[in-house]
């Protein structure tokens, strides 16, 4: 019950603080997915919050989200969040300058450089961008790649959403060195049911491989979500 006096409170506060600001939302998530790495238990029963913005421009566009979640009695165990923004390239229509940083609890910062090509297809909005990769404290470069799509059907009844990572980053070996580089894989497919244009009902399914659990399996964490657009 104290989480989520705490969850109620952030989102009461993050309404208000980005209130003014167009093209965003607030979501908050029931976590629990089942997973464990060898001896290690990592099941999720946990709210999350997560706050979105897109907001495009004359010169590209700026995303950002942050993610929380509320897994310890005194309220927020966990904090994450990502910005980028594109900039246009002249006389070339689709393709785009992208800077991105990301950072967060118990998570090395990374900065991010690499270039966007947005597209549709049919009512699905694309975009899909390759990048330089540089996290602290990493023994090289990385590369990675994210796929980003959103579409709305039956009359703006529905709305899918989500988006693909792949990257490499620094493995390790039993003693804790540092040995090669291991492939990290991330997607998180949503599905919204738009009860007002404001309003929905669904969740996600965050699917996984090599981003905390290392034993190789794929891992499986759904959500069921109410969100709020602004």
């Amino acid at each position: 019950m104290k989480n989520f006096t705490s969850v109620l409170q952030l989102t009461i506060f993050l309404s208000l603080l980005y209130l003014s600001a167009t093209a965003q939302n607030l979501q908050l998530h029931y976590d629990f997915g089942k997973a464990d790495d060898g001896e290690l238990n990592a099941d999720r029963e946990h709210f999350t919050t997560t706050l979105e913005m897109f907001r495009p421009d004359s010169l590209g566009s700026t995303f950002f989200f942050v993610d929380m979640n509320y897994d310890s009695e005194n309220g927020m165990s966990f904090a994450y969040w990502e910005i980028a923004r594109t900039f246009k390239l002249p006389k070339i229509k689709n393709l785009r300058l992208e800077l991105g940083y990301n950072d967060g609890m118990f998570i090395p910062s990374a900065w991010l450089v690499g270039l966007q090509t947005p597209f549709t297809i049919g009512p699905a909005s694309i975009s899909t961008s390759l990048y330089y990769r540089a996290e602290k404290g990493a023994k090289s470069a990385d590369a990675q790649f994210t796929g980003v799509w959103f579409m709305m059907l039956f009359k703006g009844k529905v709305t899918l959403s989500g988006f693909v990572d792949v990257w490499s980053q620094d493995d390790y070996n039993l003693l804790g060195d540092k040995d090669g580089k291991r492939v990290v894989f991330l997607t998180e497919p949503q599905l919204w049911y738009n009860i007002h244009k404001k309003f929905a009902l669904g969740g996600e399914v965050e699917f996984s491989r090599n981003l905390f659990t290392f034993d190789g399996d794929v891992e499986v964490m759904p959500t069921l979500a109410v969100k709020w657009t602004f």
